[in-house]
């Protein structure tokens, strides 16, 4: 498996984590039962439960960004050292962000957040270079 393909997977390993920690969250505040059931009427969200799902919708539209230039770098051949540090940079940041940001540390949860833009633009940056737009 290429470096590129390798960095979907590890995103969704994450996204994985992060909806296990934002179900957790919604049934510690509303009870098992009414997770288990229908969940047609909840609590108020509880600060840390409204963190996680923030932290879901942030994953997610940092993926819609990085998993399809990921994947037009692999179908390129891209594996030069810009692209596989921005892999890094990208999967490392994502992984750092839902700690900063459930623990509400605000501008090293930014600069975390903005590490992972800069890998994605490194991608982007190395597509567009290499001809592929």
């Amino acid at each position: 498996m290429s470096f590129m393909l390798s960095t979907i997977v590890w995103s969704v390993a994450i996204l994985f984590i992060l909806l296990s920690v934002q179900a957790a969250a919604g049934d510690l505040n509303n009870g098992l039962r009414w997770g288990l059931g229908a969940r047609d009427t909840a609590k108020d969200p509880t600060i840390f439960q409204g963190r996680a799902n923030r932290t879901v919708a942030n994953h997610i539209e940092g993926m819609m960004l990085y998993v399809p230039l990921a994947l037009v770098a692999h179908l390129m051949g891209l594996d030069n050292g810009l692209i596989v540090k921005g892999g890094w940079l990208y999967i490392i940041a994502r992984a750092i962000y839902p700690f900063t940001y459930w623990t509400g540390i605000p501008v090293i949860r930014t600069l975390v957040w903005f590490a992972s833009i800069i890998g994605t633009g490194m991608i982007f940056f190395q597509i567009v270079t290499a001809g592929g737009a």
